[in-house]
């Protein structure tokens, strides 16, 4: 999802940057094209959520920041955020490729190919490998089933409905409560579906989404040989100095690294208040989802329009003609905080912290800063009396 919202956050709006009429229209179609299948995968986030609460666990969005090093996916999955270009649409058209279709991810995403096998399958909980995202979701079916068939239904979907996010909350395709072996798998028929299509080629798939742009680029480009549908953002942006530079860009530029900063923060924010939505076992969850999602949302469209601003600055003085790009920074861990008042004040410390620092942020528009500070109001009464 950060990936697709990279290349969408780094293509150029209107015939004032550059673009002609025709071009312009098809950029902006193919923008709402991505952000749209990143809108499904934040769904397909909350599924999957879901289902890690009805069997009794707790959803977390923890992963390693960006780019993703080589062991925590099997070799052949590649994360790294990059701009919109023919080579990133391959790489996306690759990622959500159907089972036995042909195809190989672009060379620019190519890496060394390994295995994570392990000598003995035994007792610990180990990463297995896959070849698409189909088949994952597959042998998550096939693991539900034998479970279900070891256990019992009731056993494996212990975790319940009131701890999960329904649609009584947030109005997402798919995202319902789960409680069954029935349920879990039409929610992971859906992720299938949406991401590579389903057998009858689903046309509004992910992978044929992807196809149909690059279609409309090769067109575009062979009409136009100058045609540049995207800023130059960097590759992997990072706001902290790396260790190991290589394929990273460092941004160091003043209001670049203030902004970057800023969008991190909102971004880590977001994700905290997602996980704050799962679990709840107050006397009002629903109502309390509800608040939380909205802040949730509320934030994505901070980050977005940063994001967008991002990529129209440069990345680093040491990077001339390189943009920067919004680089997804988060901290090593997301657990929920202690709810109630604990979870109350601390949300709200942290909006009006933000407040306060996009005051300070060349370009940002005061009305960034205001609604930030009355997203913070809404946390006041959040606790009953």
């Amino acid at each position: 999802m950060c990936s697709y919202l990279y290349a969408a956050f780094s293509l150029r709006r209107g015939e004032e940057e550059g673009l002609s009429t025709t071009e312009a229209s098809a950029v902006n179609r193919w923008r709402k094209t991505i952000m749209n299948v990143a809108v499904e995968e934040m769904g397909h986030l909350l599924m999957v959520a879901n289902l890690t609460v009805a069997v009794g666990g707790r959803p977390h969005f923890a992963r390693p920041n960006f780019p993703v090093a080589p062991g925590y996916f099997p070799s052949g999955v590649v994360v790294r955020l990059t701009g919109f270009s023919r080579e990133t649409l391959e790489h996306f058209i690759f990622l959500e490729r159907p089972q036995g279709a042909p195809g190989d991810d672009d060379r620019a995403f190519g890496r060394e190919s390994y295995d994570r096998g392990q000598a003995v399958r035994g007792l610990m909980p180990s990463a297995q490998d896959y070849t698409t995202i189909g088949h994952l979701y597959e042998a998550i079916r096939a693991n539900l089933i034998s479970l279900a068939g070891r256990v019992g239904e009731a056993e494996l979907f212990l975790g319940g409905v009131g701890r999960q996010v329904g649609p009584g909350v947030v109005d997402f395709q798919g995202v319902t409560a789960i409680a069954s072996l029935e349920s879990a798998c039409t929610a992971i028929d859906l992720i299938i579906e949406q991401g590579e299509g389903s057998p009858e080629e689903q046309e509004e798939s992910h992978y044929r989404s992807f196809l149909a742009i690059r279609d409309d680029l090769e067109e575009l480009a062979g009409k136009n040989p100058s045609f540049a549908p995207a800023w130059p953002v960097a590759d992997n942006p990072v706001l902290r100095l790396p260790p190991s530079p290589e394929d990273r860009v460092f941004i160091d530029h003043p209001e670049a690294a203030a902004l970057l900063d800023f969008t991190c923060s909102v971004y880590g924010l977001l994700l905290r208040l997602l996980v704050q939505s799962f679990g709840r076992t107050g006397s009002e969850p629903a109502r309390e989802q509800r608040t939380l999602i909205s802040a949730a949302i509320a934030l994505m469209h901070t980050l977005a329009g940063a994001s967008d601003q991002l990529a129209r600055l440069p990345a680093s003085s040491s990077k001339p003609g390189v943009n920067a790009g919004m680089s997804f920074t988060m901290l090593r861990g997301v657990e929920p905080l202690l709810d109630g008042r604990v979870e109350e004040q601390l949300i709200r410390e942290q909006l009006r912290d933000l407040a306060d620092g996009a005051r300070s942020i060349p370009g940002l528009s005061g009305a960034v800063s205001a609604s930030l500070s009355k997203l913070a109001e809404t946390f006041i009464l959040w606790t009953p009396s």
